[in-house]
């Protein structure tokens, strides 16, 4: 009779891991009995888990949901998906707009007469952001005189072009 000294052999254990990939594996359509014969597990040891998390009731609860769901038309996905990309954009360029007026204004009316193509530019992006050029948007043109820095005229309501 012979007494073994090895230790007593403890069981392998799975990661949580491999787990999840399991259980992942069988919601998109793989029967238990191959996972467990694919990834060399016995098939009573993935059979049991199963039952005890309830993999097979989420599989056909999420099914139901599906079948029981209106369907999804891409193209109003794809569509909203681009107008809150758009909306994102133009929050963006409005933060610029709203960071970029501080140093137009404290320019010396000189500097703004030298950079008034990049302030024109600026006057752009600006309007196309808030929709000032748009029908009924509220326009207002700004003339400033050449001859004394210091001269502005406001001209309200102002009629845009091909109105």
């Amino acid at each position: 009779m012979s007494i073994s000294t090895a230790a007593p052999r403890k069981p392998n254990r799975l990661a949580n891991s491999t787990w999840a990939e399991l259980r992942t594996a069988h919601a998109s359509g793989i029967g238990l009995r191959e996972l467990a014969r694919n990834a060399g597990i016995p098939a009573g040891t993935v059979l049991a888990r199963a039952r005890r998390e309830g993999w097979t009731a989420r599989v056909q609860s999420a099914r139901t949901l599906a079948r029981e769901a209106p369907p999804v038309d891409v193209g109003h996905a794809a569509a909203a998906t681009m107008a809150e990309r758009g909306r994102r954009h133009l929050q963006r360029v409005a933060g610029i707009v709203e960071r970029t007026l501080p140093a137009v204004e404290a320019m010396e009316p000189d500097g703004i007469l030298d950079r008034i193509e990049d302030i024109d530019r600026l006057d752009k992006v600006a309007r196309r952001t808030f929709g000032l050029d748009e029908r009924g948007g509220g326009a207002v043109r700004v003339n400033i005189f050449a001859g004394d820095p210091f001269a502005v005229q406001v001209v309200e309501d102002v009629t845009m072009p091909g109105e």
